[in-house]
């Protein structure tokens, strides 16, 4: 099991080291989870009351009494030195499965690691160290950069170029048709063929489930450093900014382009073809329907300026206080 001192954890995260720095933790933990031998991290100071004596604790500046521990600024940011550590994902040894199927004309980086049931297509090209685990498809002529890790089952179709240092999650869908279809004879449908790919930049995190649609024709994109939740689509011809975050369920509509820097809350969603600033929250549930500047703050649906949006909701909140007040008017004039 690894193992370090609590000095060492302080070092690391170079936090404030309180009590005994050579008391020995295995992990990290939550408080409900919390025990003596596991470092449990905490955000609010309150929480510390509910904490077990003898239990280390990493905590804001100023919240340790009684407990051994760290203390930072801000103790969420140092998780990042630290989890690695504590890492308990084990993967094979670069090679080649036995049971995986590489097309001779496919190009492999060094120290790949190619899980069993894996496809790599013809003319694929996969950087150095790049991870795949298990039934992971990558179609043809796709283009991988170095240190990819590709989780189980998750596919990347014909043409699609991702960057250096990305992750794909478990079930990711990258490079499947856009949604192209127009009326046809008699109430039918006639398919656009979606002739593109999808270019995703370095240290691009796509989550689980995730689907990013091949583009219509040119490419759909995904800026370097953009962290994607899961069950999030992206439909064909975007054009992602980099450094954006989208959580879970959002949706994005085809085309639509936004700046660097989005932050889309869960289960948001941006209509077609609008175009989206710099620095813009989209707050949970909102739904994008028009152009929006740098820095704004959106909600509600259609979404508005956050400010305009919580003054509205606080009208509709009154409405029913004022349908009380008119029903007593009515029963005082009737009176009368």
């Amino acid at each position: 099991m690894t193992e370090m001192t609590l000095g060492e954890a302080a070092r690391l995260t170079g936090g404030h080291l309180v009590g005994d720095g050579s008391r020995i933790i295995r992990g990290v933990c939550s408080p409900d989870e919390a025990r003596e031998d596991m470092l449990c991290v905490i955000w609010d100071k309150n929480v510390l009351a509910m904490i077990p004596p003898g239990v280390p604790v990493l905590s804001p500046t100023g919240a340790l009494a009684g407990h051994d521990g760290i203390e930072l600024d801000t103790p969420r940011a140092s998780l990042v030195a630290l989890m690695p550590y504590f890492d308990r994902r084990i993967d094979d040894p670069p090679g080649i499965h036995g049971s995986s199927v590489v097309h001779a004309s496919s190009s492999i980086g060094e120290a790949c690691v190619i899980g069993p049931g894996c496809v790599v297509s013809e003319g694929a090209s996969l950087g150095s160290r790049v991870i795949l685990q298990a039934n992971v498809f990558i179609g043809k002529n796709v283009i991988i950069g170095d240190d990819v890790r590709i989780e189980a089952g998750a596919a990347l179709q014909d043409f699609v170029e991702i960057g250096s240092r990305a992750v794909i999650h478990s079930g990711a869908a990258i490079g499947c048709e856009g949604f192209g279809f127009v009326p046809g004879d008699n109430g039918s449908w006639k398919k656009i063929p979606q002739t593109g790919t999808v270019i995703i930049g370095d240290d691009v995190e796509i989550g689980p489930n995730t689907t990013i649609d091949r583009a219509t024709f040119g490419a759909t994109k995904i800026g370097r450093g953009t962290k994607i939740g899961a069950c999030v689509h992206v439909a064909h011809n975007c054009d992602v900014g980099p450094d954006s975050m989208m959580v879970g369920f959002v949706a994005i509509g085809g085309s639509v382009r936004t700046g660097r820097g989005l932050l889309a809350a869960g289960m948001s969603g941006i209509a077609d073809h609008v175009i989206i600033g710099d620095g813009v929250t989209i707050a949970g549930r909102a739904g994008v329907t028009k152009d929006v500047g740098d820095g704004v703050t959106v909600s509600g649906f259609p979404a508005q300026e956050h400010s305009s949006e919580k003054r509205f909701q606080s009208s509709l909140r009154r409405v029913r206080d004022y349908g009380e007040r008119i029903k007593n008017i009515e029963r005082v004039l009737g009176e009368k």
